[in-house]
C-alpha cells in the first residue's frame, strides 16, 4: 500500500508537470462537431473515473445518451438549468451554454483524474470537467440505488426534520470528499464528541443548517463515515452500498452509535458479497509519458432526433 501511495504521488507530479496550460473552447458554427467533442470529453473522464478507483461504469446500461437543453425544455426546467442524469431515460442532461466551455487540449489529458483536483489552477480553468465528474458520479450511485428499488440522493436529504437530514447529508458530503481529494482535509478525528455528537437530540435543536457546528458534522462526520469502508472495500463497492442504504440515527438519539453500527453492518454485507480484498486501479507508471487513448468503449450518443413538432437538439 504504502508502495503504491508512493508511486501514485510520483505520478501526479509527474502528470502537473507535464499537464497542458493550454484549452480550446468549441467555438465553430458546426454544432455538430462541438457536441461529438463534448461526448469524447465525456467518455475520457469516464475512463479517467475507472482508471482511477476501478471499474464503475460496468454497472450502468450499455449505452447512456446526453441530451443538451436550453431553457425551453423540460429538463432544462427539471435540473433547475444544471446538469443532472435522468435515470428514467438513461440520459445524462447538460445545458447547452457547455459546449462553449474550455476543455483541455488534447482531450486526451482529460483522461487522467486526478490532476484537474490536485492543481487548483487546473480545476479553475476546466471547470466543466469537475461538472462532468459529478454527472457521471450521480448516474452511478442513482442507478446503484435504483437497482434495490431506492433512489439517490436518499428522500431523507430533503426532510425538514434536522435529525433525518443531516445523517443523510453526511453520506453525499462523505462521498464527494472523498473522491475528490488523496488527502483529505485536516482535522481532530480525537474530537468525536463534536463530529458525532452523542446527544443528537440536543445538537439538532440547537443548530441550523448555517451554523459552523452542523457543517462540521455534516462534512468532517461523513469523511469520518465513509473513509474507512472505502479504504477497506474500495470504492465501486462502498458507494454501491452507500447508495442503496440509508444512514439513520434511532430512538436513541446517538450519532456515534449510529455511525459506528452503520460501518459494522456494511462491512458484514461488504464482506460476504467480496470476501477478498478489493481490487485497486493502478496508476499509469511515471515514466510513460504518452499521451492516454480511450482504453473501454464508453458509449455515449446524442438524444434520439426530435420528431417534427419538437424541437431540435
Amino acid at each position: 500500500m504504502l508502495l503504491r501511495s508512493a508511486a501514485m504521488r510520483r505520478w501526479i507530479a509527474l502528470a502537473a508537470l507535464l499537464f497542458p496550460l493550454l484549452g480550446l473552447a468549441c467555438e465553430g458554427t458546426d454544432r455538430r462537431e462541438c457536441k461529438k467533442q463534448f461526448r469524447e470529453l465525456v467518455s475520457y473522464r469516464a475512463q479517467a473515473i475507472d482508471t482511477a478507483f476501478g471499474d464503475l461504469f460496468g454497472a450502468l446500461p450499455a449505452e447512456i445518451q446526453i441530451k443538451f437543453v436550453t431553457a425551453k425544455d423540460p429538463e432544462y426546467i427539471l435540473f433547475g438549468g444544471r446538469e443532472g442524469y435522468d435515470l428514467k431515460k438513461r440520459t445524462l442532461i447538460f445545458p447547452r451554454r457547455v459546449l462553449g466551455a474550455k476543455t483541455p487540449n488534447p482531450l486526451r489529458w482529460a483522461a487522467y483524474y486526478w490532476p484537474f483536483y490536485q492543481n487548483e489552477q487546473y480545476r479553475l480553468q476546466f471547470p466543466v470537467v469537475e461538472v462532468i465528474d459529478n454527472v457521471l458520479w450521480n448516474a452511478f450511485l442513482q442507478e446503484a440505488a435504483s437497482a434495490r428499488g431506492g433512489q439517490w440522493p436518499h428522500k431523507e436529504c430533503s426532510a425538514v426534520d434536522v435529525g433525518r437530514r443531516l445523517p443523510c447529508e453526511m453520506l453525499v458530503k462523505g462521498i464527494a470528499e472523498n473522491v475528490k481529494a488523496l488527502r483529505g482535509p485536516l482535522f481532530n478525528v480525537n474530537r468525536v464528541d463534536q463530529i458525532w455528537p452523542e446527544d443528537f437530540a440536543v445538537f439538532r435543536k440547537r443548530v441550523w443548517r448555517t451554523d459552523q457546528e452542523y457543517q462540521d458534522v455534516q462534512r468532517y462526520g461523513g469523511i469520518m463515515l465513509i473513509k474507512p469502508l472505502i479504504d477497506e472495500f474500495g470504492v465501486p463497492r462502498t458507494l454501491a452500498y452507500v447508495a442503496q442504504t440509508p444512514f439513520r440515527v434511532d430512538e436513541n438519539n446517538n450519532l456515534r452509535e449510529a455511525a459506528l453500527l452503520y460501518q459494522e453492518r456494511a462491512r458484514e454485507s461488504l464482506s460476504i458479497a467480496m470476501p477478498i480484498a478489493p481490487t485497486v486501479a493502478k496508476a499509469p507508471a511515471p515514466e510513460d509519458q504518452q499521451l492516454p487513448q480511450l482504453t473501454r468503449a464508453y458509449t455515449f450518443v446524442g438524444s434520439p432526433a426530435p420528431t417534427p413538432s419538437g424541437r431540435s437538439e
